[in-house]
């Protein structure tokens, strides 16, 4: 009998694709235990809201600037409303121009507003959470309810947004002022 020191074909090509499917899962499954998509998440809308502020002091005539978180096919966008004129007399849609759309994440990442009285909304498709900046001195407004369309303020709730919290293997939470409409960033687990 002739000594057989090494594989055939068959049996490489069989352990490559076996490790193939390995790799495959573990660049899957690492975002989810290191809590990436949560993090870029709750770091875009960290930085919209930073934007948004800016809108509202800088670019406001005599309406308040606001901002649409929303979820959609595409993940998470956050849309930015500026007044389209100086004078803004009534509050309908054609009073506002959208100035930017941005995503801020992935779809896979459960989104949660509370309000300053303690009720909590998720944030799914067919409906946004609406920001309000104040013109003057940058504070939180109360929030609105949407449809995700961005058309006009509708369904007040009556009080501001004081926590977003972004759930996706590791929970990042934004805590907002509504006073000074300032916000901060902290993982909780």
């Amino acid at each position: 009998m002739k000594e057989n020191r090494g594989f055939s074909l068959v049996e490489v090509l069989i352990v490559v694709a076996i490790m193939g499917i390995m790799i495959g899962f573990v660049f899957i499954g690492l975002p989810l235990l290191t809590g990436q998509h949560a993090k870029k998440c709750a770091n875009n809308m960290s930085a919209a809201l930073g934007k948004e502020k800016n809108y509202a002091l800088a670019r406001s005539g005599t309406a308040d600037c606001y901002m649409e978180l929303l979820l959609d096919a595409d993940g998470y966008h956050v849309k930015y409303y500026i007044p389209k004129n100086a004078v803004v007399t009534g509050a309908g849609p054609s009073d506002w121009v959208l100035a930017e759309d941005e995503v801020i994440g992935s779809q896979q990442v459960e989104v949660t507003c509370e309000l300053e009285g303690g009720t909590s909304l998720d944030i799914t498709t067919g409906q946004s959470l609406k920001l309000v900046y104040d013109r003057a001195s940058g504070a939180c407004k109360p929030s609105f309810k949407g449809d995700g369309s961005g058309v006009g303020l509708i369904d007040s709730y009556g009080e501001p947004c004081t926590k977003i919290t972004f759930d996706r293997g590791k929970k990042y939470e934004i805590t907002l002022l509504p006073d000074t409409g300032k916000h901060m960033l902290e993982k909780k687990n």
